[in-house]
């Protein structure tokens, strides 16, 4: 090893050679104490106040604090810093998780992967065990009782995960911690008896009926609707609630499902403008706040047009910015509206 000086200012540069031996570095935040062998360093210790972090090259590196072990990591042998493979790999104290604090074990597979995880509280009650080919995940507190139950794989990574649950939401930010889109969790109360929350996930969204402590709330597409959006048949949705809908791809996803047309019997919008052959651009006041954030237009233009061959008429709708019946014909043939505001126009030779 060689041990060089930087920055030491003019004429007080010097090199070392050190083969065998210990060297002592001191600076004013740090001091570090490293230990070589044959040339090579074998040992690092690290220590800035009370915390202290050794590092054994090829073998293990070891945080303390006040003498305590709060951290350690096995390394594979030969390697500087490589998860050691087959066996536990990383023990970690002084975690808090459930009002309490406790201790993980990673342990890896053959290959080197993550594979399992493990923790357990001070008082020695298991609070879960987590591996990637398990498809239940048991979570339980530190008396035992049963906290929640969660069908899905997990995935694991370098922060355990005790540490990446959000315990203070209603469904513990379970999403954080699943490997699988699709997923269901149930969650009991103090007794482990009693649920207090449940429901089921769908491509990484909350869909369908769920219990949130206690309290029924309908999802569609990971979006809180009413019983009466969720459960009954399009024609009787409240077509204000549907176009207050803050996800703009469900919004459009219930609009089209219930029908512009169906729209407008709702609301009874407002004629903007009527055409001859009985067509009208209509306009329609969500009655959602100027200064939202949630992507709802106030305001909503839809055309009337009437079919020349059934004479059976269709609703569409057209940007809100066009202001007369002809611009939004023109818009429904596929000019934009930057060619329709500079007087571009098709004429067609017959309608159909």
């Amino acid at each position: 090893m060689y041990l060089i000086s930087r920055y030491a200012g003019w004429g007080r540069g010097f090199w070392v050679n050190v083969d065998n031996g210990a060297v002592d570095v001191r600076t004013k935040h740090e001091d570090v104490h490293i230990q070589v062998h044959h040339g090579r360093i074998v040992q690092q210790t690290t220590t800035a106040r009370d915390e202290s972090t050794t590092l054994k090259y090829g073998r293990e590196r070891t945080i303390r604090k006040a003498q305590k072990i709060l951290k350690q990591e096995f390394f594979e042998p030969g390697t500087l810093q490589a998860i050691k493979k087959g066996s536990l790999y990383k023990k970690q104290a002084d975690i808090a998780f459930c009002q309490t604090k406790g201790t993980v074990k990673c342990f890896s597979t053959s290959g080197g992967a993550r594979g399992k995880e493990v923790f357990k509280y001070d008082n020695g009650v298991q609070a879960y065990t987590a591996s990637i080919w398990r498809k239940k995940l048991l979570l339980k507190r530190p008396n035992g009782r049963l906290w929640a139950e969660v069908c899905g794989k997990v995935s694991l990574r370098s922060i355990p995960i005790a540490e990446r649950l959000d315990l203070k939401a209603a469904d513990l930010g379970l999403t954080t911690i699943m490997r699988q889109n699709n997923w269901t969790v149930t969650i009991y109360d103090t007794d482990g008896v009693k649920v207090v929350t449940q429901g089921q996930v769908e491509n990484r969204q909350k869909q369908g009926k769920w219990l949130e402590r206690g309290r029924a709330i309908y999802y569609l597409s990971g979006v809180p609707v009413s019983r009466e959006l969720y459960e009954e048949p399009s024609d009787k949705w409240n077509a204000y609630e549907v176009l207050k809908v803050p996800n703009a791809q469900l919004r459009c996803s219930l609009l089209t499902k219930m029908g512009y047309d169906k729209l407008i019997e709702k609301v009874k919008p407002r004629i903007i403008e009527a055409s001859a052959d009985g067509g009208e651009l209509l306009e329609i006041d969500t009655h959602a706040p100027d200064n939202n954030h949630r992507g709802i237009d106030r305001i909503m233009r839809m055309i009337k047009v009437i079919c020349p061959s059934t004479g059976q008429s269709y609703v569409l709708r057209v940007p809100p910015a066009i202001q007369g019946y002809e611009q939004a014909r023109q818009w429904t043939f596929g000019l934009r509206e930057e060619s329709i505001g500079e007087g571009a126009s098709l004429e067609l030779a017959k309608e159909t």
